[in-house]
């Protein structure tokens, strides 16, 4: 097997700028011994003059860093020594050949996420912050000897090798390296004993290899962020290579545009998943802050775009706070996501959610652009709270639930989506992609099937979404939107499925009216996923529903897997973090169908109607006291 770093010393000596005199002349004379001498030396001097400018940046926790249950950062560090390492969630113990297996998988069905994620040495960041509180040289001699095994048993694979055939260089984990994990690593532990001038020329090859990757394979979508985010960093923070000035303007300029091709008008990032969008802003925020840090200048466009797209947490918020799980989407909590854009974006909705105090004045709110419309009674943790997504396709981590309705509401997330689950190729993982796992239809026991035909398209950006509205409003406010673009094994191209969201504010009860159209008669499926215990079908501790449609019948699913998986929410994105949920499912057959449902929060706040019915074109609600309300649907 090739030994890495791969790239030779006479390649990477010619790669330094001409300002390393010393270094350059003995490579000249392929002096490579006193070469390396000379520039350890150079790096190390550059590393001291550099290091406060470096600290300055606030120290931020490694993203999806895996510890034990219960496991504090210095008991994890602990282990790693022991070369016992943890990645989603999974130990691979190692201690026996004290050497870990960078191509290895212990989990039992091959995920392929363990040795991706191993890859992005979030746990040697770990290590190397824990080693700055203590000073302790154990800690820098394990994780100094892990590093050197990954450098020499991972060589970066040929230039064009995509990154699914590589479990150690995707260009996602090569951006991740660069600008968010390695840097810190460096500059905590370049002063180590350990950290032998044979080390540091093991470092800067790699690092060097990184760059050339970042140049040459680079790809799209939020990939391209953390690539050119990482390409960015290696040109900032090394500018002792001859390349770096251009590096650090070919990835800033890649970066200004991908503000423009990436993110909406209204600012969510252009995979309309909550997590994807931070990791966007994420990586926005890592440039701005080294860049801060060595007084580096970015174009100011990039500011406002980020701004607005900051703005989106606090516009899509729950009442407790946290962020709904759309797409592949996380229930973060949205204060802890902004708090380290204050450092750089300030407005009324992002100290709002925040720190409090006035709140954003304004209650209910519509995407255009990205196609969501927010339904809230107020900004109250005892607020009611709806999000109606009426969005496009999405860029990536996509899921098929166009027209999905969620809902918050008696102090809990109480009819959620299927969440967003480990990127295996389990049934749940296969769930939560359908639209059987969402809050919408499905015809003939088939879902949507968009991502068979799905093409992007840069011109969609500035697109505005298929959804109408009456928001905001005092008193009834609504949205609709259409779903017509095809379900999978439906031959009958004319089925169109066209949901309106009626929203009483002052009652805080959302009334949903299905409208199934097509040319052929078809069996028309609406899905409510319900997380409260139940009372009966349709009545729960929490919420009641009304279905005054004729003629639908309905059951409740489970947590059954045959012949298809239903009844299931995943509280996490790891392995095996999913429950048991109702699934309320409304069913009526034919081609010009209408199904309505009334869902009633009780929490004490609104009215509770006694009886929900129908006449023509109008829902009438009867509460206790016989006083009716008719509502034009």
């Amino acid at each position: 097997m090739t030994k890495g770093p791969i790239t030779q010393d006479k390649e990477f000596f010619e790669a330094l700028s001409d300002e390393l005199k010393e270094t350059k002349t003995a490579a000249r004379r392929n002096n490579y011994k006193e070469a390396a001498s000379a520039f350890s030396q150079y790096v190390r001097l550059f590393l001291d003059s550099n290091r406060e400018k470096f600290f300055s940046i606030p120290y931020e926790t490694p993203e999806n860093i895996y510890k034990l249950p219960g496991e504090s950062d210095s008991e994890a560090v602990k282990r790693i020594e022991e070369y016992k390492v943890v990645s989603v969630g999974i130990i691979g113990d190692f201690s026996e050949r004290k050497r870990i297996g960078w191509f290895d998988n212990p989990t039992a069905n091959g995920y392929k996420e363990w040795t991706w994620q191993l890859s992005r040495h979030n746990d040697i960041k770990m290590m190397a912050h824990e080693y700055n509180l203590t000073g302790d040289e154990k800690i820098a001699s394990a994780a100094i000897d892990i590093m050197k095994s990954w450098i020499e048993d991972a060589p970066v694979p040929p230039a064009g090798t995509s990154g699914h055939d590589t479990k150690c260089w995707r260009t996602i984990e090569c951006g991740i390296r660069m600008g968010a994990n390695w840097p810190y690593i460096l500059y905590s532990f370049y002063k180590s004993p350990a950290f032998t001038d044979e080390m540091m020329i093991l470092w800067f090859k790699s690092i060097y290899e990184h760059a050339i990757r970042l140049v040459h394979d680079r790809t799209a979508a939020n990939w391209l962020l953390m690539e050119m985010n990482g390409l960015a960093h290696i040109g900032m923070l090394y500018p002792f290579f001859k390349d770096s000035e251009a590096w650090l303007n070919d990835a800033v300029s890649s970066l200004e545009k991908e503000c423009r091709r990436q993110f909406y008008p209204d600012g969510f990032q252009y995979e309309l998943t909550t997590n994807y969008h931070d990791v966007a802003i994420n990586n926005y925020q890592r440039l701005l802050e080294t860049a801060k840090a060595f007084s580096v200048r970015l174009p100011d466009g990039i500011m406002e775009t980020l701004r607005i797209a900051c703005d989106i947490n606090t516009k899509l918020m729950m009442p407790d706070g946290t962020l709904p799980d759309i797409n592949d989407g996380t229930r973060a909590k949205a204060k802890d996501l902004l708090l380290p854009k204050t450092r750089f974006f300030r407005d009324r909705d992002i100290d709002w959610a925040v720190f409090g105090g006035e709140d954003p004045g304004y209650t209910s709110t519509v995407l255009p652009y990205s196609g969501f419309a927010v339904f809230r009674t107020g900004w109250k943790k005892d607020d009611v709270w709806a999000l109606f997504d009426a969005a496009p396709f999405g860029r990536g981590h996509q899921h098929e639930d166009k027209l999905n309705l969620i809902i918050y509401a008696a102090g809990k997330y109480l009819v959620p989506e299927a969440g967003i689950y480990a990127y295996d190729d389990s049934e749940m993982r296969k769930y939560v992609l359908s639209t059987r796992g969402h809050n919408t239809v499905r015809v003939d026991g088939h879902d949507q099937d968009r991502r068979s035909t799905y093409q992007w398209n840069d011109e969609e950006i500035n697109r505005k979404a298929d959804i109408k509205t009456t928001i905001p409003s005092d008193d009834i406010e609504w949205a609709e939107s259409t779903y017509s673009e095809g379900y999978q094994d439906i031959g009958d191209k004319t089925v169109k499925h066209t949901r309106k969201v009626i929203f009483l504010r002052h009652e805080r009860i959302f009334i949903v009216v299905d409208t199934l159209q097509a040319q052929k008669e078809h069996k028309w499926e609406v899905l409510w996923h319900i997380d409260d215990e139940a009372v009966s079908d349709f009545e729960y501790e929490n919420l009641r529903i009304f279905v005054p449609s004729h003629d639908v019948g309905h059951k409740i699913i489970r947590g059954v897997t045959e012949p298809e998986w239903q009844g299931f929410i995943a509280f996490g994105a790891k392995q095996g973090m999913y429950k048991e949920v109702n699934t309320l499912v409304l069913s009526a057959y034919g081609n010009n169908s209408r199904i309505i449902t009334a869902l009633v929060p009780k929490d004490r706040k609104g009215q509770q109607p006694q009886e929900v019915r129908t006449e023509g074109n109008s829902i009438i609600l009867v509460f206790a006291d016989k006083e009716e309300r008719r509502i034009s649907l």
